[in-house]
């Protein structure tokens, strides 16, 4: 079973949750509107009591994250909002990669992490940039009354992928050590 280690964003779901049932597969399998620090972290049966106690004192041991997100941005295929300050959610992900060495985000596939709130996927083909222009557009168009979204994060999700999709297991606590 797939496990990830997310920041959950409440405040962004009424301006996004549209766009990711329609074209985000992971809003269709229950994850929430999100900042990703680790996808994969670890099987789940990996997840032991003692890799539990080092991610509760790792996250007690940083403050709780202020992200406004304001603008989108694109990788190949994605649409995404871009937090104006992304600089504590890379300082956590550092945190983590030096914790758990093993779980790199994305399988060590990025050299730099890249935090992100993700609205849409578009398929991969020749019309995929053509698909995204349009999707951009009329997010925008309709969440404009949304931006800037403000968040005030104060504890990380641990969420598990069972058949039924994804499902919240844990949570941990920011700032509370």
């Amino acid at each position: 079973m797939e496990t990830a280690l997310v920041l959950r964003v409440p405040e962004a779901e009424e301006a996004v949750s549209h766009w990711r049932r329609r074209h985000d597969p992971s809003a269709t399998e229950g994850m929430p509107a999100h900042v990703t620090l680790v996808y994969p972290f670890r099987e789940w049966d990996e997840i032991d009591a003692a890799a539990e106690e080092a991610l509760a004192f790792l996250f007690a041991r940083a403050h709780p994250i202020e992200l406004h997100f304001a603008e989108t941005r694109r990788f190949a295929s994605i649409l995404w909002l871009a937090p104006t300050r992304p600089e504590p959610v890379i300082a956590l992900v550092r945190a983590m990669r030096l914790a758990f060495p093993e779980n790199l985000p994305y399988s060590g596939a990025h050299a730099e992490t890249v935090p992100h709130l993700t609205v849409a996927h578009a398929a991969e083909s020749e019309g995929a940039q053509a698909e995204l222009d349009r999707i951009e557009r009329e997010f925008l168009a309709e969440a404009r009354r949304h931006l800037p979204i403000r968040a005030r994060i104060e504890e990380v999700s641990l969420f598990r992928k069972e058949s039924g999709g994804w499902r919240e297991a844990r949570r941990f606590a920011l700032g509370k050590g």
